[in-house]
């Protein structure tokens, strides 16, 4: 349930007091040391998307957990302070109290809920995270088992081994056709995770991307052609020595080279992705001389050892494409895609990030980061929007080469449940992954060309069909397929001018070529329906690839989509469509969702389900799914199964759900001249307690810890707005607000 936090702001700044909140007591005045790195846990609340990317990027570091309307973050007294002062609505927890960079996670509630009993791989309370030994491990495993497509490359040392300090390898996994490019350069997409050390689903997302293209390579055409005619490359994890530490629970961020922040040995390193030999140490900020701050930039530019092994591989697998001046855009026909792989945010990002000025091929950009954004249901802006960055991994890629760069932050922490990891963040970033690979020919031009969405062959699918059988071609094209933009100004948009199909036999060297038709007859909008019957009485026995594109009016191709379709005489053409159906076991907060129960003719199903109401959207995929919601109301929950044979059945319920329940802040008033007495009493809390009562009167503010009755003398009549915000004992809170008139005593 959002909460409205709007009234607040038109008054400033709310006093609060952490110490008078919490209990505790200050019997001496704190050391510099102990003010600087003692955290608090506070809430921090927003009222709209574009202020809650604000904080987000601001106190990134800082946060612990994201809900629809606040931040819960760890600060010390001075950032509080400013934020209290600035406004902001924010107030303590009844968190403990943690230390910085090198303290334990306690407090995330997803810990104990991941936990595996009898564990035996993964990260500890995290088996869906290998640990780097495990990654590097299978790594060599895909090589051993896919030598025709895997090349396993090391390209430098982390900087530990480079100090003849044990150390690791800064390992790039190479995915191609060996055979079928042996000594041909493809175009490339190039992704690395895991810069942040501390960032869980980054570094396991590039290797079960590298898993899933290998796996599906016979059975997915889409992977099958990428396979042939791409070069995807793979930095699995990018800070080694920092991983390690973090899969101790750590919250590490740098890397761990010990000639920095010598008074500190758990804030020691530097931020990689403020080191890159690109704005390095810009004058707009984002990074530090301060070597134990988290986003210390080094003492130069890339004088580390993973930035300067990842810099050299960049430059030998991509062709610098632009000028010097920073006016100078990378030409249209530039090859290569830029991935860089972080969390958390639900981000689609583009430089600039060190330039308060568009970046040249800034239209670009942005509308291939709003094509991803599609994908992962992510926001999209240009970094320099929200962040002011130099020295960043993706400024370094676009700015010194000139390729389409991208940064993602990946769902909403650090450490991720995996629970959310398997159903919503590894499926949902697939298709942009791919979609990614598929435009690295062309990244400045193919995306403005039209998407085709949801394609499936109805009464084939998967399988195999005997000739004669009708196969309905069903997709949607469209040229207007973003995703959320946080400036609110999506990427231009064009009629579909056509649709092509072309039908090629394995093993032939003939294609036939289709133009489908719109379903209501005419291309005329920016979105189609196809619903095409297909043929197949005439045709012979094998493998068939159907691949689909189309044109927008502007005359721009999007990029290739492909479906196998395979003739087996002797094959049973499959007529039953599934039958939607699942079993739910919520609890407070939390939904278990189970799909075996769904009827069909086959094994074979895919789930997709969406948990919605007007303040919460959720896309999972899996036959099982648990998914979090945390607010109690009336939710929408839809399921979609596809069978094998491309046939499709939904189920749509509504549930009522049991959750935390805000606080109703309510407040009455009696004036008598200036002197007004405010009586909260009749706020209440369906599931608790209040525990705390914030008071905004004039241009004062005041502090009551648990006050329901306020008294407050006004300098003079006159209009004044008074706030009263109420928390609860789940730290939930709301706030109303009232505008009063002060008159003179009679």
């Amino acid at each position: 349930m959002k909460k409205n936090v709007m009234g607040l702001a038109l008054f400033g700044a709310i006093s609060l007091s952490a110490n008078a909140h919490s209990g505790h007591k200050e019997t001496s005045t704190p050391s510099l040391a102990m003010t600087e790195h003692t955290l608090s846990t506070y809430q921090l609340a927003f009222s709209s998307d574009a202020q809650k990317v604000q904080y987000l990027t601001r106190y990134h570091d800082a946060v612990l957990d994201v809900k629809d309307n606040y931040l819960v973050l760890t600060l010390n007294q001075a950032q509080f302070a400013k934020l209290q002062g600035n406004g902001a609505l924010i107030f303590s927890r009844a968190d403990t109290t943690s230390r910085a960079d090198g303290a334990p996670i306690t407090n995330s509630p997803m810990t104990a809920r991941s936990q595996s009993a009898g564990q035996t791989s993964g990260i500890p309370s995290f088996p869906c995270y290998p640990t780097l030994a495990e990654t590097q491990q299978m790594a060599e495993t895909l090589a051993q088992t896919y030598p025709d497509f895997v090349e396993l490359k090391h390209i430098g040392p982390s900087w530990e081994k480079s100090q003849g300090l044990g150390g690791h390898d800064l390992t790039v996994l190479v995915l191609k056709n060996k055979k079928k490019n042996k000594w041909r350069k493809r175009p490339a997409l190039y992704m690395q995770g895991a810069l942040h050390a501390r960032e869980y689903t980054p570094g396991a997302i590039t290797l079960k991307f590298a898993q899933y293209l290998l796996e599906n390579r016979e059975t997915n055409a889409d992977i099958n052609w990428i396979m042939d005619q791409r070069e995807i490359h793979i930095l699995l994890i990018a800070n080694p020595d920092g991983r390690v530490l973090a899969e101790q629970g750590l919250s590490w961020r740098k890397n761990t080279n010990t000639a920095y922040c010598a008074l500190d040995d758990t804030l020691r390193g530097v931020d990689l992705n403020r080191n890159f030999d690109f704005a390095w140490a810009s004058p707009i900020g984002g990074s530090t001389d301060e070597q134990c701050a988290l986003r210390y930039h080094g003492p130069s530019a890339a004088s580390e050892p993973e930035t300067q092994a990842i810099q050299a591989y960049l430059k030998g697998l991509f062709k610098d494409r632009r000028g010097d001046l920073l006016s100078d855009p990378a030409p249209l026909n530039t090859q290569g895609v830029f991935l860089d792989l972080h969390s958390f945010s639900r981000f689609v990002m583009w430089p600039w990030s060190s330039e308060l000025t568009p970046s040249p091929n800034g239209e670009q950009l942005s509308m291939m980061g709003h094509r991803m954004a599609a994908y992962n249901d992510y926001l999209a802006f240009q970094t320099q929007e929200i962040f002011k960055v130099g020295g960043s991994a993706d400024g370094y890629a676009y700015g010194q080469l000139g390729v389409a760069s991208f940064t993602f932050e990946l769902g909403n922490a650090f450490f991720e449940s995996c629970a959310n990891f398997e159903g919503e963040i590894f499926p949902n970033n697939l298709n942009a992954l791919i979609y990614a690979a598929k435009v690295a020919k062309r990244p400045y031009k193919m995306p403005a060309g039209p998407q085709i969405d949801d394609l499936r062959l109805q009464g084939a699918g998967n399988e195999a069909i005997p000739a004669g059988t009708p196969v309905q071609i069903i997709a949607t094209v469209a040229d207007d397929i973003f995703g959320r933009s946080l400036t609110g100004q999506l990427p231009p948009s064009e009629a579909i001018r056509k649709v092509e199909l072309t039908i090629k036999r394995k093993g032939k060297r003939g294609k036939r070529r289709i133009l489908l038709p719109a379903a209501d007859g005419v291309f005329d909008t920016a979105r189609e329906s196809i619903n095409y019957t297909l043929d197949t009485h005439r045709w012979r026995q094998g493998r068939y690839t159907l691949t689909f594109r189309a044109q927008d009016a502007s005359g721009q191709w999007g990029p290739k989509h492909a479906k196998f379709l395979k003739i087996d005489n002797s094959a049973i053409p499959g007529t039953v469509a599934p039958v939607a159906d699942f079993v739910a076991d919520c609890r407070k907060g939390i939904c278990g969702f189970n799909g075996s129960v769904t009827q069909d003719d086959r094994d074979a199903l895919a789930y997709r389900w969406v948990l919605a109401n007007d303040n919460f959207y959720a896309v999972f995929h899996g036959e099982q799914v648990e998914i979090d919601y945390y607010y109690a109301g009336n939710y929408q929950l839809t399921l979609q199964v596809d069978d094998s044979h491309g046939y499709r059945d939904t189920k749509t319920v509504q549930l009522a759900l049991d959750g935390i329940r805000p606080p109703v802040a309510q407040f009455d008033y009696q004036c008598n001249g200036l002197t007004c007495e405010f009586d909260s009493s009749a706020s209440t809390d369906p599931d608790g307690e209040i525990v705390q009562r914030l008071w905004r009167m004039g241009e004062q503010s005041t502090y009551l810890p648990g006050a329901e009755k306020a008294v407050h003398t006004f300098s003079a009549p006159g209009e004044y707005g008074v706030a009263l915000v109420v928390i609860d004992n789940d730290n939930e809170f709301n706030e109303v607000w009232q505008t009063i008139t002060v008159t003179e005593n009679k």
